[in-house]
């Protein structure tokens, strides 16, 4: 029998921790990874809080997502962790590692929190003579989101497809499952989020990429979706309402006016929607999906 694993990206903080909780108390999984940033002490305790009083080992990895060393460091560790020859196996992989660049947590590339926008020549230098665009702030998003996306998931394939080999060997059936979570208005189907041109310009191409991931994995037992969560209640908003001269708690009551619903997600919420999208039930024939989970917020 294949014991489950997940690997959660940033799993120790925001909606990934509500993400790594559900997951983890479902009792699906017999091993997790999570990974995190900079506060190792926060995920190490995270870590021990999980497994406490249970069978669930879990592993950490910290570092930039936007490094090759960091993506490195989380295949190592699976692979000395939760050994094939050991009986472990990969079924679930969420991307959920972000951040507002320079608000919410230091980055490798040292950029500060600016809101730079498309046309209105915020990108280009202040050189007057020489006015080139600088990618700095969007070539990170796009390696957050994008490139750091594709290189997780074709490397989760490669070991999905050793469990699902063994799983058949055994007469089982295997399924795996793979999530991204974006953001608002990162694909064409609704309105564009202002101010957001940097990090959704790294977010859309997981939201297409998955589509395609879909589509090539389908026969392997394997689903990719995207989540698009809305307002959501976690400790990323201290830093964004403290930028808007706000609190966390000001600014989220203020916008359950505009949610027709008229309350604030849970990261546990959005942690159940992953757990339905990559669990035994309906959830296994919904694939290259950008589902929104915003109280119809999207609507309005």
């Amino acid at each position: 029998m294949v014991k489950n694993v997940a690997i959660i990206t940033g799993g120790a903080r925001g909606i990934r921790r509500g993400i790594t909780k559900v997951l983890a108390d479902s009792g699906r999984y017999d091993g997790i990874i999570v990974t995190f940033n900079k506060n190792a002490e926060a995920a190490e305790a995270y870590a021990a809080e999980l497994q406490n009083n249970s069978e669930l080992r879990v592993a950490t990895v910290g570092g930039d997502l936007t490094l090759v060393a960091t993506r490195d460091a989380i295949f190592d560790a699976y692979d000395l962790e939760f050994a094939a020859a050991d009986g472990w196996g990969l079924n679930c992989v969420v991307h959920n590692a972000g951040q507002y660049v320079g608000v919410t947590s230091p980055n490798a590339a040292n950029l500060d929190g600016a809101t730079l926008r498309f046309g209105d020549g915020s990108l280009l230098g202040n050189d007057d003579k020489d006015r080139r665009p600088d990618f700095s702030h969007m070539t990170y998003y796009q390696k957050l989101y994008g490139e750091a996306f594709v290189d997780i998931c074709e490397r989760s394939i490669h070991r999905m497809k050793g469990a699902r080999e063994r799983a058949l060997k055994d007469g089982a059936k295997y399924q795996g499952s793979i999530i991204g979570i974006s953001s608002p208005g990162c694909n064409a189907a609704f309105r564009v989020t202002p101010g957001y041109d940097m990090p959704g310009s790294g977010k859309c191409i997981m939201e297409y990429a998955s589509r395609q991931y879909a589509v090539n994995i389908a026969s392997l037992g394997i689903n990719c979706n995207v989540i698009v969560p809305g307002f959501t209640r976690s400790d990323a908003w201290d830093a964004v309402a403290e930028k808007m001269g706000s609190t966390a708690d000001a600014f989220l009551e203020k916008m359950k006016t505009i949610i027709p619903c008229g309350e604030i997600a849970e990261a546990s919420d959005i942690g159940d929607l992953v757990a339905f999208l990559s669990g035994p039930g309906g959830g296994r024939f919904m694939t290259g999906l950008s589902l929104r989970c915003d109280g119809g917020r999207h609507l309005t």
